[in-house]
């Protein structure tokens, strides 16, 4: 992808990202998933997401940004949600069938899909949370010392920890299994709750002979081979799916309906980690809304309500 295509693919993945957060995303957040070198280049980039002079954006439309010191939140012109209900897995498929076509026959098709799915999916080698895996790796491999800002799973609170990384884990979920210097354990960080990473100077430990007991019990949780016995159905909007999908491993039905003048499309996805789930939905705000099972939505709708009881529910459907 040449310089120019890169950045415009860049600027209109930041628009599809906040589209699909109405309530908004810290800088830090959108610098986890994008993978900007600096906060200073995000900013940058997200002054100049005012005009996109190109499909479906042109000079007359304007895209207005609210940043209140701690979330930014996109105001579209045009709705950007008609996007087909493809998760990212299939998208990168379909990029990587287009490329690998050798036959002439339809050439000036495939190159035109090719450079739709160019315009809005970053190509090449770039994957979720991108920049910290290298950052990750490069510690691993130099046996670096690592401090993470991290977001605690049952609590909107952030805290810092010490690690000496071990191994990067991504056969369905992406982890960091580190053992923590300060609580003198192996743990596991998911990398979508890492806020920021960084490379220390500070000497490597030498690991306890404990890592190998503590993987058997992450993979029993977490591995391939473990048991998803419960599933969740969700109506999911076009434009949060993509996004979710990153974060979820959705499976359409094909079933879609309006809703309150907006079309869901069905999804479902096999529930991990009950907790963590429920508070990645309640991210999306009304673009994703929970069918089953009965718990979560129990769950959700008992979170909604102590933080804005006068409030209906939006996020149970039935």
């Amino acid at each position: 992808m040449n310089p120019s295509t890169a950045r415009a693919a860049s600027k209109l993945n930041l628009i599809r990202l906040l589209a699909s957060h109405p309530e908004g995303l810290g800088l830090e957040e959108i610098q986890s998933v994008t993978g900007h070198k600096s906060i200073a280049a995000l900013k940058k980039d997200l002054g100049e997401l005012y005009m996109i002079e190109m499909y479906p954006y042109s000079p007359t439309d304007a895209v207005d940004l609210d940043f209140d010191g701690e979330k930014v939140k996109i105001r579209l012109p045009i709705a950007v949600d008609s996007a087909l209900p493809l998760s990212p897995k299939e998208w990168s498929l379909l990029r990587s069938l287009l490329v690998a076509q050798k036959s002439k026959e339809d050439s000036k098709l495939n190159l035109s899909i090719l450079n739709k799915i160019d315009s809005v999916i970053p190509s090449g080698d770039w994957s979720p949370y991108q920049k910290s895996k290298e950052t990750i790796v490069k510690a691993i491999g130099e046996k670096k010392i690592l401090t993470i800002v991290y977001w605690k799973r049952d609590t909107k609170e952030k805290e810092t920890r010490t690690l000496a990384p071990w191994l990067l884990w991504e056969e369905n979920d992406s982890y960091l299994l580190a053992y923590d210097i300060a609580k003198k354990g192996f743990r596991s960080f998911r990398l979508d709750f890492i806020l920021d990473i960084t490379i220390t100077d500070t000497n490597y430990p030498n690991l306890p002979d404990t890592a190998g007991e503590f993987l058997e019990g992450f993979k029993q949780l977490f591995g391939a081979d473990s048991e998803n016995k419960d599933l969740a159905k969700l109506w999911i909007t076009d434009g949060a799916s993509y996004h979710l999908g990153m974060k979820l491993n959705l499976t359409p039905t094909g079933i879609q309906k309006n809703i309150s003048g907006t079309v869901y499309r069905e999804f479902q996805a096999p529930i991990r980690d009950k907790n963590w789930f429920a508070q990645t939905i309640l991210g999306y705000g009304t673009s994703v809304l929970v069918s089953e099972p009965k718990e979560l939505k129990e769950t959700i709708q008992f979170h909604l309500q102590s933080i804005a009881p006068s409030k209906p529910n939006l996020h149970s459907q039935s």
